[in-house]
């Protein structure tokens, strides 16, 4: 490999991807960075794409070339001859670097087209036929057998279910999908089965579950829809699809189990291993008391209107008890140590026909040691069922939740930890720990941990609020939950899904009012959060900024637009604030959430149509509504106007909710102060200079009044006052509301309230609250940003500022990624902890490939040295030359000097120091 040869080339942010529908897919790359090259960057790239990897090979692109074409940017949408479906694609890409010299052609990268039309599709949906209504939780088995003539050399399934399948071939399960869609935008997945198929005899089918509508699960109908595209050795070709030659029957789920709350529409899992069909998915297989499949009609057919491919994943894997107990009673109480979304799994060597086992999963212990069935549990029934057959025997559930613990009761048999595991399910990231840290204070590395967690599996098919109770993808936990995954996993495709949905909402119930619903995918339809609305732009521009991706920042452009529109309707023409906003109707959503729980409002004052929260958000709405016009170089007007509007905003919060050193709740005679209608203006930068430490001392001195559904505002303030040390403290303080309090309780998983345990709210309300919300995981964002003291900037990570904090900690290291590779850092304060008490700091940072950083180092001594690697770095502010000297270290462009000393790095490592 060459110094500077392309790696890690992904199409739609994705490795060699199958089964896309995108027709102009995003192809990017990078470069590793060299240690020992500074100041190494991409001036210019040209990118081939051919039909056969041999065509590629001998340097030649017969489906599109780019020539070589100036630019700093490592993407490039596909702009070649029209794709064709079920067809793959191979490209390679070489970059030219400062100097024009040219890279090594990368390593051959390939993707592959899915059924892009609904001519492309032959399958019909099929079901298990029942008279009247359907009923809720229905399980059913779908199969067929096919007889191969010839070897296979590629074999894929296009497949999807209302609700979910697993499908399996030749006695092994091969894949599991989910969409949990409006069934008038279906999702669909490619499936490679190419090592799963054999010449002669093969069974191919699928265990289908249908919920009903519930949250985050929309009104359809149960259906299974497979086509199988066989390509042989010697040329030919086969498609097999569903159809009513298809042999079906009802699964061992009993379909008369309760449900489990009346969020999720999912049963309480009653499974009958006495009627399971053993063998059901070989060849050879009776099948005569099965019925036909009961076909809806040829896709597209109603409701399925339109099948979309799906590109995220959502996969599993094993964790093992870290103890099991067998308590007096004979039960067994299996920990898994932390919270996890997943399903339990008990094997049974011994199983005696027709014996009952009882399971019990759950987030607590009761004093008795048995599983807690109401405490934690969200008001869900977490109970499972399993009756044995003779014999060796398994019980698995279908669906996942929220498990710490397991209680198996009367199993039958003395079990071993090795009968027992639980499968997590989370949606699959790039890398899961792509960013990392490390510090001094053991508590903040511990916090890390348990953001990085509930992070993960806090993404599911979609994101959810909880994978216990409600399963809903809430638009203000998604965005949280999508800037932690950005940064913490390298995550996009989940984000944009997330983001392409919600977009959908506006259209399909909003579209002449400007609103987005508040949940996304759900069986409730039409309901907003007008706090959610005004965020959504914000969490647009975010995105855009990780990513790169202009495309789904032009999708969502007239949604933000009409955001804006719909803030503009609400402004005051006397105050000029927004006021009334409308939304939530009827409920305690009403013209802004505020917090949530209620609990989480710490007595904010809502009595006041103007609401400060809610001007403030609506102020961020139209600067994002004019952020994202200038990067699609929108007409001068049309930014112009958007950033009149938001200064316009700004004016009138400044002149009617500020009171001199601070901000009130509402407009215009409300008294209350909150912590948030003071850290939310802090936050997005509304506050004047001479009043920010004013405002931020009385943010700080309310420690923790903001719950974990809007903290990241509250860390974000901290950030803009320059207040590590108080970070430090909200991070770590096991006796004020917030992370440390969690872990000091026991909790694993980030929480839906700070008070979950808190014993003096009413038992239905705390029981009611979840110890798995994913939406506090945010504190990882700002350890990273000002724990660490690296904030990437601009787009795709092409500058960065490293920053680290001049107070709160003695050291800290760690890595954070982003599209041009990882920013690493590792920073030490001296013995002293002080810098300006003689101490000393040191610095190490890694600048990837292609970007360039600005480190901002503390010079509270003036008579500080300062050096890179070694060599003494001055700065002169009269020399006439903005901070450059002829006589900067090599890779350092600009020296500036101030209460902070700032130095301007292109690519490469450095040392820097201070002493």
């Amino acid at each position: 490999m060459s110094p500077h040869q392309p790696v890690d080339l992904r199409t739609e942010y994705a490795s060699n991807p199958l089964g896309i529908d995108e027709t102009e897919p995003r192809l990017g790359w990078r470069v590793d960075t060299d240690s020992e090259r500074r100041g190494a960057k991409q001036t210019a790239f040209r990118v081939l794409v051919a039909s056969t990897p041999d065509r590629l090979s001998a340097g030649s692109g017969d489906l599109w070339d780019t020539g070589k074409r100036p630019s700093n940017r490592p993407a490039v949408p596909y702009g070649g001859p029209p794709l064709e479906p079920e067809t793959d694609y191979f490209w390679a890409v070489r970059v030219w670097d400062e100097s024009d010299e040219p890279s090594e052609w990368s390593d051959p990268a390939r993707w592959e087209m899915g059924l892009l039309d609904p001519a492309d599709w032959e399958a019909s949906w099929i079901r298990r036929s029942e008279d009247g209504t359907f009923e809720r939780g229905r399980f059913t088995y779908l199969r067929r057998e096919i007889t191969l003539e010839g070897a296979v050399d590629r074999a894929r399934a296009y497949v999807s279910a209302s609700h979910q399948y697993e499908l399996s071939v030749n006695g092994r399960a091969v894949d599991r999908g989910q969409s949990f869609s409006y069934p008038d935008y279906q999702y669909y997945k490619t499936v490679d089965l190419t090592d799963d198929l054999e010449t002669g005899a093969n069974a191919i089918g699928a265990l289908t579950h249908w919920n009903g509508d519930g949250q985050g699960r929309p009104a359809a109908e149960p259906g299974f829809v497979c086509q199988l595209v066989v390509a042989f050795a010697d040329g030919s070709e086969r498609t097999i699809v569903t159809d009513g030659s298809w042999r079906v029957r009802k699964a061992e789920w009993r379909e008369d189990a309760p449900l489990r709350n009346d969020e999720i529409a999912e049963p309480v899992e009653r499974i009958d291993g006495r009627r399971a069909p053993i063998g059901w998915d070989e060849p050879g297989f009776e099948t005569a008391a099965w019925e036909l499949a009961d076909v809806v009609g040829t896709h597209p057919t109603g409701p399925w209107k339109r099948l979309v491919a799906q590109n995220t994943e959502v996969v599993r894997s094993p964790i093992e008890p870290e103890s099991m107990e067998r308590l007096e009673s004979g039960s067994y109480v299996v920990d898994f140590g932390r919270v996890y979304a997943g399903l339990p799994e008990v094997r049974f060597d011994e199983g005696t026909d027709g014996h009952r086992v009882e399971l019990t999963a759950g987030y607590l212990l009761e004093g008795d040691k048995t599983v807690s069935t109401v405490e934690g549990t969200q008001w869900t029934d977490m109970s499972y069922e399993y009756v044995q057959h003779d014999g060796e025997g398994r019980f698995r559930p279908f669906n996942y939740l929220g498990v710490r613990y397991l209680q198996i009761d009367d199993p039958g048999e003395r079990l071993e930890s090795e009968q027992v595991r639980l499968l997590a399910t989370r949606n699959d990231v790039p890398d899961e720990t792509a960013a990392t840290f490390e510090c001094s204070n053991e508590t903040v590395d511990a916090v890390f941990e348990l953001a990085r967690h509930s992070a993960l599996y806090g993404c599911q098919e979609q994101f959810v609020d909880t994978p216990t109770r409600e399963k809903g993808q809430f638009l203000l936990d998604a965005a949280t939950i999508s800037r932690t995954t950005a940064l913490a996993f390298e995550e996009r495709t989940l984000s944009r899904k997330a983001i392409e949905e919600f977009v959908r909402s506006h259209y399909r119930y909003w579209a002449g009012d400007g609103r987005l619903n508040a949940v996304y995918p759900n069986g409730d339809g039409k309901r907003d959060i007008p706090d959610f609305t005004a965020s959504f732009p914000g969490w647009v521009w975010r995105y855009y900024r990780a990513s790169g991706d202009r495309r789904t920042l032009d999708l969502a452009y007239p949604v933000v637009r009409s955001i804006a529109a719909y803030v503009e309707r609400h402004v005051d023409a006397d105050t000029g604030l927004v006021t009334s906003l409308s939304g939530g109707d009827g409920g305690p959503y009403e013209e802004g959430i505020v917090d949530w729980p209620p609990e989480m409002r710490y007595g904010y004052d809502r009595a006041w149509p103007a609401r400060t929260t809610v001007n403030v958000l609506c102020a961020s709405a139209l600067e994002r509504a004019a952020d994202i016009a200038s990067a699609l170089e929108r007409p001068d007007h049309e930014r112009a106007h958007y950033r009149d509007s938001q200064h316009a905003l700004e004016d009138a919060i400044d002149e009617h909710l500020r009171q001199g050193d601070r901000y009130v709740d509402g407009c215009d005679a409300s008294e209350s102060a909150s912590q948030h209608a003071n850290a939310l203006p802090l936050a997005f930068d509304l506050v004047p200079e001479t009043s920010v430490d004013a405002v931020a001392d009385r943010v700080v001195d309310r420690g923790m009044e903001m719950g974990p559904m809007t903290v990241s505002w509250l860390l974000e303030a901290l950030e803009v006052a320059d207040r590590p040390e108080v970070i430090v403290e909200l991070v770590t303080n096991p006796a004020d509301d917030g992370w440390a309090n969690i872990l000091e309780q026991g909790g694993t998983f980030t929480w839906e309230s700070w008070h979950c345990r808190d014993p003096s709210l009413p038992d239905d309300r705390r029981r009611n609250r979840s110890e798995s919300h994913a939406m506090g995981a945010t504190v990882l964002v700002s350890v990273l940003r000002v724990l660490l003291g690296v904030r990437p900037d601009g787009v795709g990570g092409e500058r960065v500022e490293i920053r680290p904090p001049d107070a709160g900690l003695e050291s800290a290291s760690g890595r954070i990624p982003t599209e041009r590779g990882a920013v690493e850092v590792s920073w030490t304060r001296g013995a002293s902890g002080e810098f300006g008490d003689g101490g000393t700091f040191s610095l190490e940072a890694t600048i990837p490939w292609n970007a360039s950083a600005t480190v901002v180092l503390p010079m509270d001594d003036r008579d500080a040295v300062a050096s890179v690697d070694g060599e003494r770095v001055r700065f002169n502010g009269d020399d006439g030359n903005g901070g450059r000297s002829a006589t900067l270290p090599d890779g350092v462009s600009a020296v500036r000097g101030g209460d902070r000393l700032e130095i301007d790095v292109g690519s490469g490592s450095y040392r820097f120091a201070l002493e």
